[in-house]
C-alpha cells in the first residue's frame, strides 16, 4: 500500500500556518509589528504629512491675502488723506520766534492809536514823548544816578523824526508792521514775512446769519396794527402814534424813541409802512408767524 502524499502535504501546510501564526503572536507580544502593519503605518504617516502640508499652504495663502488686503486699505487711506490735505492751506512756518513777532506787534499797536494799520509821525513822536514824561522822576521822588544821567543825554525823542523816516521805507508818511518786520528781521525771506504777518492777522468776522423773512400772515398782522394806529390815515406814523402802538408791548419810551430814529430811514420824522414792517420784524415778535 502506497503512502497518501496529499494528506502529508495538507499536514505540512497546516503546520506552516500554525508556525506563522505563532510567529505573528510572538512578534505582537514582543511589540514588533508585522510587515503589512508597518506598511499601513507608513502610508498613514504619509497621508497625515500631506494633510499637514496642505493646511500649512492654506494658512500661508490666507495670511498673504490678509496682508495684501491691509496694504491696499492703507494705500487707500493715504490717498484719501493726501486728497484732503491738498485742499487745505499749508501750515505757516518760519525759523523766527512767533512770540517775538507777537510782542513786536503789541508794541506796534501801542503806537497805532487810530488802528489804521500804519503809524504816523505824530503817533510815533506822541508816544515817545509820553514815555519820556513817564520816565521822569515825580516831584519829591528820589532818582538814581543812572536816571539822572539818562535824562541829561540825547533822547530818542530828539531823533524820532529821523528814526521814523528810516522805518518808512516807501516814504508814504506811514510805517506799516511789515516795514517794522523788515527792519528787525532784515534777513527773512518773502515767504517768512508772509508767515509772520499771518500770525498777527485778525480773525475774519463770522458772516451774520440771514434774518428770517416775514411770512405773508405776519405782514398782514403788522399792517393791521399800522392801520389801527394811523389815526389820520396819512399812511405814516408820527412818533406819538408809534409810541401808542408800542408802549403796551413792554418797551420804554426811550427805547421806542431809539427805534423811531433807527428806522426813520429817510429822515422824514415819520414811519411809513415799509419802515414799520422792518421795525416790527426786528423785534422778533413775528418770527414763525
Amino acid at each position: 500500500m502506497r503512502p497518501d502524499h496529499s494528506a502529508s502535504q495538507d499536514s505540512e501546510k497546516s503546520a506552516k500556518e500554525k508556525a506563522e501564526e505563532e510567529k505573528q503572536r510572538q512578534m505582537a507580544e514582543a511589540g514588533v509589528r508585522p510587515r503589512f502593519a508597518v506598511q499601513r503605518a507608513r502610508h498613514a504617516c504619509r497621508e497625515t504629512a500631506t494633510s499637514h502640508r496642505v493646511r500649512a499652504r492654506e494658512r500661508v495663502c490666507i495670511a498673504a491675502a490678509k496682508r495684501e488686503e491691509n496694504i491696499k486699505k492703507k494705500e487707500e487711506e493715504r490717498a484719501e488723506k493726501a486728497a484732503a490735505d491738498a485742499g487745505k492751506p499749508k501750515k505757516a512756518s518760519s525759523k523766527y520766534s512767533k512770540a517775538d513777532v507777537l510782542q513786536l506787534h503789541s508794541v506796534f499797536k501801542d503806537y497805532d492809536k487810530d488802528n489804521s494799520g500804519k503809524i504816523s509821525l505824530e503817533e510815533f513822536t506822541a508816544l515817545l514823548k509820553k514815555k519820556k514824561e513817564e520816565s521822569k522822576p515825580k516831584p519829591g521822588q528820589k532818582s538814581t544816578l543812572d536816571e539822572r544821567k539818562a535824562s541829561e543825554g540825547v533822547s530818542i525823542l530828539d531823533l524820532s523824526e529821523g528814526a521814523f523816516h528810516e522805518m518808512d521805507t516807501d516814504g508814504d508818511g506811514g510805517v506799516t508792521f511789515l516795514e517794522i518786520l523788515k527792519l528787525v528781521f532784515h534777513k527773512a525771506s518773502k515767504a517768512e514775512f508772509e508767515t509772520m504777518q499771518s500770525w498777527v492777522a485778525a480773525e475774519p468776522e463770522p458772516e451774520p446769519e440771514p434774518e428770517p423773512e416775514l411770512s405773508e400772515t405776519a405782514r398782514k398782522e403788522i399792517l393791521k396794527i399800522f392801520k389801527l394806529y394811523d389815526k389820520d390815515k396819512s399812511g405814516t406814523l408820527t412818533k406819538a402814534e408809534l409810541t401808542k402802538a408800542l408802549i403796551n408791548t413792554g418797551l420804554e419810551k426811550d427805547e421806542i424813541e431809539k427805534l423811531f430814529k433807527e428806522y426813520d430811514g429817510d429822515g422824514s420824522t415819520e414811519i411809513d409802512k415799509d419802515e414799520f414792517l422792518k421795525l416790527m420784524h426786528s423785534t422778533g415778535a413775528f418770527d414763525g408767524a
